[in-house]
């Protein structure tokens, strides 16, 4: 029945070639156009399944305080005074553009252009903000002094004097002058030193002299926008591109020729390594398409090929892509290069027919036969091709892990619709390149006839001697797999991002954002919610508890919290407010016209205001408060759990562990709180990965073993066919153990295709020894090349991903290459070796079709 169909299309293709080829070019160029729209969103939090905790937990934040990226825009320049004045210009600017409230305005949460507010708050409140205990020893060190200056400390130091009051007594008494006097006079009532600490206090709450987020220097100034998108959002690329236009409108060399603006920040790195990616895809598909149609035209020794093959991978590239704009709207980073992976391993089915096609010419069959002739003898490899693959992409569309399903979705539509066009287009496109061509091209044997006369040959010689090796290498490899698969995971994430944009663009300019900074903006660490401010106390000491439980260690620095913004509870400022009044009442009009006008400036520096008073939340500056606040204004529910300088998050073992201490923190009362932060993402990809992962090996495995059974029917080719395939996944996998490559997010893509491959080129040599009643020679000498130059332009399009910046899709080129490399190998050398041994003279039963003999 499938022949009878396959046929009737091959000759209505003959009959209308410019109508099928023009409808397949229309298609090819609306797709296309249509798939234009997709948009490349590289933030991990894309490749979690949407219902698993850590994502559900990590979204219902981002409902809470918004997106919460960054864009930080860093002013470099030789003067301080021009620096700031560019980023109050910028500052002015962005409060006009947020007035407007026309898109991308909206996308901003807030400017924060300097601390400012933040300075005057702390210097207004500074006593407030001083150790009670060090205010009861300044209020005792000023009675004391004002008593050595009326006179009065003699006879309190007599031996017989009795002990001074509690208010009076100082923290640490002063001691007698050697001579027994009483002790010395200090400058400013010796208030110096007390002023001096609570100076330092405010200071250290805000760490920028000048209000200005700047260097000691100056050289490096800068300005936060938060905004309310998420990481790596397209909106907020449109954000960006509207500063810089700002940006470029101030003119910033007009104002010093030595002046630069960079910007960075997790909307500008974000942008960065989508750029990084489009263009490594754009590069990759594009040397990858120039190099596989270079060797195709080699192999068949005319440009008219190109075309011919091309076409079918070029429609299944655009449908792919316009099925993943009306599926998903976007896709992750690994599917920017599924363009390269399905035109390289596509094209494999125009190859085979194409191949056979010109076989059947060379030997005198008329160009309508031929071509009905070629489908057929290629079907059953084709289709069994087209399953395993099916199977390969579908395996992993079966996984829960976004990152993994999405791929295989595309994949599998994109390889479905190449093998589901070859037969209307390759036929249609050999009837017009027959019309126009002047000449007949020589035949790919012609060509290529050494290679595959030097496959065959090993094979029928030395068959026994291919599989020995094989074997020992096969063993040696096996060897290293099980300690491998306990965990074969790749926990440093500094091994999978862009290395471009650590060392330029956003990269760069974070150098120098750390500068300004580092360690100064109040609080630090992962932002995280509780339901209510009142939990807040209660999940701080729980997540401290599970931290103290960590079996390798606490992790945690500290925990701030709204409430380590203020000076203390109620209770305790009050009683600050206490020692403070009596302080100031010391300081009577008596006390101070005693002073000189040196000593008299240093108490009024110090002096207590009378309009201190008891601080709440709601008095905070807004930079401070802001980062406390829920976008519905609520304050108090956030706080941020700040790890240990020492902890290294390029590990993803201590996103696990942090992930442990401090995700959906449990209370006593049995009260669940979803608390996540950037390490739950982490965690919950790792986590995914070992879930996922053997379930797609699973699918992909047993999905491919009962095709082989069912389509080879003969056991000796079932073994064989098998065989070769456990050859190259053990080869694949051995080879990862002794290179020591991990998987990832990305390169695990590599195993579950790898077992495709493995299957698709064996049975297309089983197949033709087969059809060619068990000659094994006869079969590599004319499936081989086209087996062979299948592996090439797949190999070259998995190559192109060893150009990638991103390291994550670097390993997934070194991975697929090996497996690519293993399994034709196992086609072309030790199935038929072991084919050749398994028939100890017998011939397999072949279809009777005499044009194949």
């Amino acid at each position: 029945m499938h022949r009878r169909i396959a046929v009737r299309i091959v000759d209505a293709a003959g009959r209308w070639p410019v109508v099928v080829v023009a409808l397949a070019l229309a298609l090819t160029f609306a797709l296309g156009a249509f798939a234009r729209r997709l948009e490349l969103r590289s933030d991990l939090l894309e490749l979690l399944p949407r219902d698993s905790p850590g994502f559900q937990a990590f979204e219902h934040q981002l409902g809470r305080v918004g997106g919460g990226s960054t864009l930080i825009v860093i002013v470099s320049s030789p003067d301080g005074a021009k620096n700031e004045r560019f980023v109050d210009d910028l500052a002015d600017q962005l409060d006009l553009l947020i007035a407007s409230k026309a898109p991308p305005a909206n996308l901003i949460a807030y400017v924060e252009r300097g601390t400012k507010d933040v300075r005057a708050f702390y210097e207004a409140n500074k006593w407030l903000y001083a150790d009670l205990e060090d205010l009861r020893s300044a209020d005792a060190e000023l009675d004391r002094q004002i008593a050595v200056r009326s006179g009065l400390v003699e006879d309190l130091e007599a031996p017989d004097a009795p002990a001074p009051t509690a208010a009076a007594s100082p923290t640490q008494p002063a001691q007698p002058t050697a001579d027994g006097g009483a002790p010395p006079k200090k400058h400013a009532l010796g208030m110096d030193d007390y002023r001096a600490r609570w100076q330092k206090r405010a200071e250290d709450r805000d760490a920028f002299p000048t209000g200005y987020f700047a260097t000691k220097d100056g050289k490096l100034a800068g300005l936060r926008i938060v905004t309310s998108t998420q990481l790596g959002d397209a909106r907020g690329d449109a954000l960006l591109a509207a500063v810089q236009r700002i940006v470029a409108r101030l003119e910033p060399r007009g104002r010093d020729p030595s002046m630069h603006v960079g910007f960075t920040g997790d909307v500008a790195g974000a942008a960065d390594e989508k750029k990084a990616i489009m263009d490594d895809a754009a590069l990759a598909t594009g040397i990858a398409v120039v190099v596989i149609l270079g060797v195709i035209a080699l192999y068949f020794r005319s440009l008219w090929s190109i075309p011919i093959i091309l076409l079918p991978a070029l429609f299944g590239v655009a449908a792919a892509y316009a099925f993943a704009e009306v599926a998903f709207g976007y896709i992750n980073t690994a599917g920017a290069f599924l363009g390269a992976i399905i035109v390289g391993n596509g094209i494999n089915y125009p190859i085979v027919l194409l191949a056979r096609y010109e076989e059947f010419r060379a030997r005198g069959m008329a160009p309508d036969v031929a071509r009905r002739e070629a489908v057929v003898n290629a079907f059953r490899a084709e289709l069994v091709g087209a399953c395993v693959a099916a199977i390969a992409y579908g395996s992993l569309f079966f996984t829960r892990f976004r990152g993994f399903s999405q791929f295989g979705a595309i994949g599998f539509v994109g390889m479905l619709v190449v093998w589901a066009s070859i037969v209307p287009l390759v036929p249609a496109m050999i009837v017009l390149v027959d019309r126009v061509r002047s000449s007949r091209s020589p035949l790919a044997s012609d060509g290529t006839r050494w290679l595959t006369r030097v496959a065959a040959l090993g094979p029928t010689r030395w068959p026994r001697s291919i599989l020995a090796i094989g074997a020992a290498i096969t063993v040696l490899a096996a060897s290293r797999i099980p300690a491998y698969l306990v965990d074969p995971w790749e926990y440093d994430f500094g091994k999978l991002g862009s290395r471009r944009t650590d060392v330029s663009g956003a990269g760069e300019w974070s150098n120098k954002a750390n500068l300004v900074f580092g360690g100064k903006m109040n609080v630090a660490g992962a932002l995280m919610l509780a339901d209510t401010k009142e939990q807040v106390p209660l999940v701080k000491a729980k997540i401290l508890a599970n931290d103290a439980l960590d079996p390798e260690g606490p992790m945690i620095a500290e925990i701030t919290t709204l409430w380590d913004m203020l000076p203390g509870t109620a209770a305790e400022q009050e009683e600050k407010l206490t020692v403070l009044s009596r302080i100031r009442d010391r300081l009577s009009p008596r006390v101070l016209s005693e002073l000189d006008d040196d000593e008299r400036k240093s108490i009024d520096e110090m002096r207590p205001p009378e309009a201190l008073q008891v601080l709440a939340d709601r008095d905070l500056p807004p930079l401070v408060r802001r980062r406390f606040s829920e976008n519905d204004g609520r304050l108090g529910t956030a706080f941020y759990v700040k790890p240990r300088n020492d902890v290294v998050f390029a590990d993803g073992h201590n996103h696990l562990r942090l992930s442990a201490t401090t995700d959906d923190v449990r209370l006593d009362d049995g009260t669940v709180v979803m608390t996540a932060s950037r390490s739950t993402i982490f965690a919950e990809m790792l986590r995914s990965l070992r879930r996922d992962g053997p379930l797609a090996s699973l699918i992909a495995s047993v999905g491919v073993i009962v095709v082989v059974i069912v389509a080879a029917r003969d056991r000796r080719l079932v073994l064989g066919v098998l065989a070769a395939l456990a050859v190259g996944v053990a080869w694949l996998l051995g080879g990862a153990a002794f290179a020591h490559v991990r998987l990832n997010y990305v390169n695990f893509i590599a195993l579950p295709i790898t077992l495709g491959i493995g299957c698709e080129y064996p049975f297309n040599i089983a197949d033709r020894v087969r059809l060619l009643g068990g000659d094994v020679s006869a079969a590599v000498s004319r499936s081989g090349g086209a087996v062979l130059l299948c592996s090439l332009t797949t190999t070259i399009g998995y190559g192109s991903l060893l150009l990638s910046d991103v390291q994550a899709l670097e390993s997934f080129g070194k991975l697929a290459v090996c497996g690519e490399l293993a399994c034709v190998f196992a086609a072309v050398f030790l199935l038929p070796s072991l084919l050749v041994v398994l028939q100890r003279g017998k011939r397999v039963p072949h279809a009777p079709i005499a044009t194949l003999r």
